[in-house]
């Protein structure tokens, strides 16, 4: 196969189609190649000054670049980003930059754990001083967090939870976190009465957390932090609203107390149980009549030290130190229904959302048991349907007809089990409406609604029906 070069250097082959960003070998000549004394007829086209740009007869590589522009080889757009929005520092509080924390190495097999000899052989001593020198040469390699000599902090989204993350499933109804209504904080007790209440708008309500240390080593002064948030699907720290923060010591996972003590030091006092205590906030939270009470309570646990929580972390999927309680109990006589208008928050690049609701019976939803204050809730299944769906996307700055100023009839023609749709950087809500025409006492009914981007699950919003008694 023969390939023209011009005087230019460029390969002319408009008849062949070529990939980008791969070589081509061709035998390269000149345009009067193969004609009787090539050799001389190559010297009078190209004397000293214009040399031939290929000599003749000879191979040649051609690496093929496709150009955008001139000069310029072409490259794969970057995907685009959404800003984040302005983020003012909490009251009280500064934000302080740091850099992100050193990364160390990490195995799958603690270091003193391999290829050491049995105890008293010995191969043990060389054995010791080459790990020594391997951490002077190349730097410390930890193993699991889990066996390392470290906290290690949880705030648990099911009783089941260890800290394992990602964590698939429901990460929003975490049993970690409880609301007393009608209490305002500086009255309430150490330890809640009960911890499946729900929170009571226009009142004062006073918040707790349960958390927790698997970890090999105490922490000390745990910063635990209480944020709401409007009902949402996804959280960013734009726009939480920060309650309050306190402090508590945490012992070590093989520190288990017999029964609970209360500690008190000069950063806060507490509940405790050696590796895991119950905390109140400081601050009395009162709910904003806008939501009826329903917002999303989030709590963050972090060892600024030993363990920290980033910045920005507020997603218990991928944060361990991160609880998020998204739950609206409504008790309701026939027919029961509610709406509520979900936040889809503010995530870091476009995609494709998807959001849809799942209507699910009691058993399935394990926080009943903290509402109940039993293991069985007696709660049933209602005999009625429910009707269960979202209206469209809109920009947060649109706002819909309420669905409940319809006919029960004329609403299903609204709803929608599922919304899939491309998701930019407008920031955006979707109403849920729910709905049951015949709701009787000791029924309940779980509505899940959940959105995924580029198919990851990235929030969530439980709505409970429950037949007034």
């Amino acid at each position: 196969d023969t390939m023209n070069v011009n005087d230019e250097g460029r390969a002319d082959r408009p008849d062949r189609q070529y990939e980008n960003d791969q070589t081509y070998h061709y035998r390269c000549s000149c345009e009067h190649q193969n004609r009787p004394g090539d050799a001389e007829e190559c010297g009078k086209h190209h004397d000293s000054e214009h040399p031939c740009r290929c000599l003749c007869n000879r191979d040649v590589d051609v690496r093929v670049s496709v150009s955008c522009e001139c000069g310029k080889g072409t490259k794969h757009p970057p995907r685009p980003c959404c800003p984040p929005p302005d983020t003012p520092a909490p009251p009280g509080t500064v934000d302080i930059p740091h850099p992100p924390p050193f990364q160390p190495q990490t195995s799958d097999t603690p270091p003193w754990q391999q290829d050491r000899p049995p105890v008293g052989d010995p191969s043990e001593i060389p054995w010791f001083r080459g790990k020594v020198s391997e951490v002077g040469r190349i730097g410390p390699t930890f193993g699991p967090r889990k066996d390392e000599l470290l906290p290690y902090l949880l705030i648990r989204r099911n009783s089941a939870d260890r800290g394992q993350r990602p964590s698939p499933g429901v990460f929003w109804e975490s049993p970690d976190i409880y609301v007393v209504p009608n209490q305002a904080a500086d009255d309430a007790p150490l330890r809640p009465a009960s911890q499946g209440e729900t929170a009571q708008a226009g009142r004062p309500n006073t918040l707790y957390a349960h958390v927790w240390n698997l970890g090999k080593a105490p922490a000390f002064r745990v910063r635990i932090e209480f944020w709401w948030f409007d009902p949402s699907l996804g959280f960013s720290r734009s726009a939480g609203h920060l309650i309050g923060a306190t402090y508590v010591d945490l012992a070590d996972r093989f520190t288990v107390y017999a029964e609970w003590r209360e500690v008190t030091e000069a950063y806060g006092t507490w509940l405790s149980r050696g590796a895991h205590a119950v905390v109140k906030c400081p601050t009395t939270w009162i709910p904003e009549f806008l939501n009826n009470g329903h917002e999303c309570l989030v709590v963050r646990a972090g060892d600024t030290m030993f363990d920290p929580v980033a910045l920005n972390s507020f997603s218990p999927s991928t944060d361990r130190h991160v609880g998020q309680r998204n739950i609206a109990v409504v008790q309701a006589a026939s027919p029961a229904q509610a709406t509520v208008d979900l936040q889809l928050g503010w995530y870091a690049t476009p995609g494709q959302a998807d959001v849809d609701v799942v209507v699910e019976p009691p058993g399935t939803m394990e926080w009943l048991q903290l509402y109940a204050g039993s293991r069985n809730t007696r709660l049933r299944t209602p005999s009625s349907t429910a009707a269960a769906g979202l209206l469209n996307p809109t920009p947060v700055d649109v706002t819909l007809p309420d669905p409940e100023i319809l006919v029960p009839a004329e609403r299903s023609k609204l709803l929608r089990q599922r919304q899939q749709f491309y998701r930019g950087c407008d920031q955006l809500h979707i109403p849920l409406h729910a709905y049951i025409p015949d709701l009787k006492p000791g029924e309940a009914q779980i509505i899940r609604t959940r959105q995924r981007i580029d198919e990851e699950l990235v929030g969530g919003y439980t709505v409970v029906l429950i037949g007034h008694e």
